[in-house]
């Protein structure tokens, strides 16, 4: 652990928790629940973006955190994102980059009743504060800005310089926000040390009766790829129906895919991931995972009736639209299915798309490719100082914690920065339960205000641990 320069003693807040700065808990915590109120919602169609509330934002920061403002340089990239760039002594050391974003997915009108809390609301309730992008992402970059507001009014003065990027479109693959920044800054000629992303979170029960924490750093993430299945045939009326519809023959297509999904893969990274887990295993669990020449199918059958372990082996298939029919009487002319595919790094677009082809069978399927295809992301070297620095912070922080690198099952901004640096790092720390994985996009959104508050600390920690010669 590295002191500050400015003052550090213990404030212990409503929630229990007892922070090591003195930072002012009760107007981060509010500064956090109004930052939830704003709804920065991204549509896919841009043109349906109230894009008023992302102005009121913006506006919010400047007002919130006046030191940032002033001791920064601040650009507004894409129109709503934002570009600090706070300068340390010392110009011979390669920038750092912080990022996340502060959009969010929409929520449906029919789910609201379904909530515990208001949505947007922001409020603080049962030891939580509850809403939409309390996970994702809100809270990850209001505890960088707080940390950086702290340490600044602090006194403190890094080495390093830092980039702070706040994307304002993520949720729609940041092409206006994050592309743009990282556009900007190859063609500033900055080349980063490092990069900090959202990512995996502090994770609790991740095996069956291990109650140890586990908290993954993201090396690499998943790629991504939307597959349209169209049949057609002739219609007609539903008195007169053919032996296979439509309908029936791209189900059956997606029946197949569902029967035998892509390979699963126990070696490399995920591998990695679980070795600090084995000494708290059973027995039996040991003698699986310590002899994976033998018992490596096992492994991944168990690990496959996992949703969240499961993501991490193999390539996803999710299906996600299904259209077929517009009239209960008449037989559907045409039919499509779209599936959204999750790239393990063992797989390509090729892979896949070659993949469904002999899966579905049926030459009179037509396969297209959608936009926004990517394959996996490269994989970050684990032996590199920015990430042994990281990994340290999070066991200084969360001291039970085993620490493993990971896949990232999700997709990050993060994806648009390999141009400026081979030491990109996804991860976020909060404390994370099976149940939360669900409120990410989900019903009742929500973080525990004590984690929060760590969430700061832990911040304030990576900041200095990072700032000088690694």
């Amino acid at each position: 652990m590295i002191s500050c320069s400015g003052s550090k003693q213990a404030q212990v807040s409503d929630t229990g928790f007892t922070p090591s700065y003195a930072f002012d808990t009760e107007k981060s915590i509010e500064r956090f629940s109004k930052s939830i109120q704003f709804q920065t919602v991204s549509l896919e169609d841009l043109s349906e973006i109230d894009y008023e509330p992302f102005e009121e934002f913006i506006t919010f920061l400047e007002e919130s955190y006046p030191s940032l403002h002033s001791n920064a340089e601040l650009q507004r990239i894409g129109e709503y994102s934002l570009l600090f760039k706070w300068k340390g002594t010392n110009p011979d050391l390669n920038p750092g980059l912080l990022m996340g974003h502060y959009d969010v997915v929409p929520v449906k009108e029919d789910a609201i009743e379904l909530w515990s809390y208001e949505p947007f609301g922001g409020e603080i309730e049962e030891g939580f504060i509850w809403g939409r992008g309390t996970l994702d992402d809100k809270s990850g970059i209001f505890s960088v800005l707080e940390a950086v507001e702290f340490l600044i009014e602090s006194g403190h003065q890094n080495e390093r310089t830092f980039y702070l990027a706040l994307h304002h479109d993520e949720e729609i693959g940041g092409l206006n926000g994050a592309k743009q920044i990282s556009e900007f800054l190859e063609s500033e000629g900055v080349h980063l040390e490092f990069l900090v992303d959202e990512g995996p979170p502090v994770a609790e029960n991740i095996i069956d009766n291990i109650d140890v924490p586990l908290a993954m750093i993201g090396v690499a993430e998943k790629g991504s790829l939307n597959l349209e299945l169209v049949y057609r045939q002739e219609g007609g009326h539903s008195s007169m129906p053919p032996r296979q519809t439509v309908i029936s023959i791209l189900s059956r297509a997606i029946n197949r895919i569902e029967r035998r999904p892509m390979d699963a893969h126990y070696n490399g990274l995920i591998k990695e991931t679980f070795e600090p887990l084995i000494p708290y295993m059973s027995f039996t669990q040991r003698l699986a995972f310590n002899n994976t020449w033998l018992f490596s199918g096992k492994i991944k059958r168990e690990l496959g009736k996992n949703p969240a372990t499961n993501a991490a082996l193999r390539t996803t298939a999710a299906k996600t639209i299904f259209e077929a029919g517009f009239k209960e009487n008449v037989l559907p002319v045409e039919g499509r299915v779209i599936i959204n595919f999750r790239l393990h790094p063992n797989d390509t677009i090729e892979d896949v798309v070659e993949y469904v082809r002999q899966r579905v069978n049926n030459p009179d399927i037509v396969i297209n490719v959608m936009d926004r295809a990517r394959n996996p992301s490269p994989v970050s070297d684990t032996r590199a100082r920015p990430y042994q620095v990281l990994k340290q912070t999070i066991e200084d922080i969360f001291d039970q914690a085993l620490v493993s690198p990971s896949l990232f099952v999700a997709a990050s901004d993060s994806r648009h920065f390999h141009n400026l640096t081979d030491n990109v790092y996804r991860f976020r720390p909060i404390r994370a339960t099976h149940d939360d994985r669900a409120r990410v996009h989900g019903i009742d959104e929500r973080i525990r205000v004590d984690n929060y508050l760590e969430m700061i600390q832990f911040q304030i920690e990576l900041i200095q641990n990072l700032s000088g010669e690694l």
